[in-house]
């Protein structure tokens, strides 16, 4: 199966889902949602997008500030391009270099904090199947979510102690050779890249790379501005930093082959969600006892296949999501609210405690703007 994404389908299915939805009040909504997870019996598969990672400031696809609904002529990058051209390799390493940072560095928010602590163990007191323990009961390992399915590349998930995470789309934080498949950690390609560009890296040291793009990316990518944008921009700051063009951004071929070229290790637009991945995704949602769809538009077939799944096997569905969704006239529940205040709302619900991480917001909009 190929990412793929038909933008003009995706338009007409949002321009046409149903919005009579009626909103329940706050409390009401999280006690249903507390309800719908009790009910599961500790198999619930939570599938993720993009708007779970807003309240990290990472910013969307679809959202109100999202690339789609700023830009929409806006073009992802193909994986068709970024293999067969020297130039949209320069292009996108030297977009990522400047965009990677930000993203190793943010923090899980309360929605990430609230789903892992949803998932670990829930003391339940039962007769003990240990012959060697003397005592009348034990506590049972039993959370409410079983797996984790994701459509984002942040990693923000495991970060905040989330298990058995399935990355649809893949990982920002590997690279891996096309030719031989050797992968290496994407903070370590970080220093490659440096190494390679000692310009480019003194420009990011001095903090002030973000003058030189215009928008950041979920995956890391940044769009950078014309020559002619940052010779603009250094005359209104009067800096002597030097305007960089991406095509003199050099990056290495694979240490391991010696020629095979290095991509990110997140699935682009075109490229084939490995089978492996596909086929966990398909046996999560069937042996799951509900689906609980968080931060997503379903606007990728990828992701909307699976809540088909679902609602053809006849698996309960219930959805948070601002604005409205691919799947909409899936879901049996459907709560149109922030996921981080719902979700902290639930886990007080299901007497989890008091739920870490900030909400986030960025100082400058900063729109989707990569694979």
């Amino acid at each position: 199966m190929k990412l793929r994404i038909s933008l003009r389908s995706v338009s007409k299915a949002l321009s046409t889902a149903s919005d009579a939805t009626t909103r329940i009040p706050f409390t009401a909504a999280s006690k249903e949602l507390a309800s719908f997870l009790r009910d599961g019996g500790s198999n619930i598969t939570v599938l993720t997008g993009a708007g779970v990672s807003t309240d990290s400031a990472i910013p969307d696809y679809r959202g109100e500030s999202g690339t789609y609904t700023l830009n929409p002529d806006y073009k992802p990058v193909f994986f068709q391009a970024f293999v067969a051209s020297d130039e949209a390799r320069h292009r996108y390493w030297a977009r990522s270099f400047l965009g990677f940072p930000p993203i190793l560095t943010t923090e899980p928010n309360p929605t990430h904090y609230a789903l892992a602590a949803l998932q670990s163990p829930v003391a339940v007191q039962g007769p003990s199947l240990d012959p060697n323990n003397k005592g009348n009961h034990e506590s049972s390992n039993l959370g409410y979510i079983r797996n984790f399915i994701t459509q984002n590349v942040d990693g923000l998930h495991q970060k905040a102690g989330a298990r058995n995470v399935v990355e649809l789309h893949g990982t920002l934080h590997s690279v891996k050779c096309m030719t031989c498949g050797h992968e290496e950690d994407r903070s370590d390609f970080q220093q490659v890249l440096a190494d390679l560009n000692p310009e480019w890296n003194d420009l990011l040291q001095s903090q002030s790379a973000s003058r030189l793009y215009t928008r950041m990316n979920a995956d890391g990518d940044v769009e950078l501005k014309t020559p002619e944008q940052q010779h603009q921009q250094q005359q209104r700051y009067s800096n002597n930093n030097k305007g960089l063009d991406y095509h003199t951004f050099q990056y290495p071929t694979c240490s391991c082959c010696g020629s095979g070229q290095y991509k990110p290790s997140v699935v682009f637009f075109g490229e084939n969600i490995p089978l492996a991945t596909k086929e966990f995704s398909s046996q999560a949602i069937l042996e799951s006892n509900g689906l609980l769809v968080i931060g997503s538009s379903l606007a990728t077939f990828s992701a909307f296949r699976l809540v088909q799944l679902a609602k053809d096997t006849g698996i309960p569905i219930a959805m948070i999501n601002l604005g409205q969704s691919r799947g909409d006239a899936l879901a049996d529940l459907r709560y149109d609210e922030n996921s981080s205040l719902l979700l902290k709302a639930v886990a007080q619900e299901l007497g989890l405690g008091e739920i870490p991480g900030v909400i986030k917001r960025r100082k400058q909009v900063m729109n989707v703007v990569g694979s």
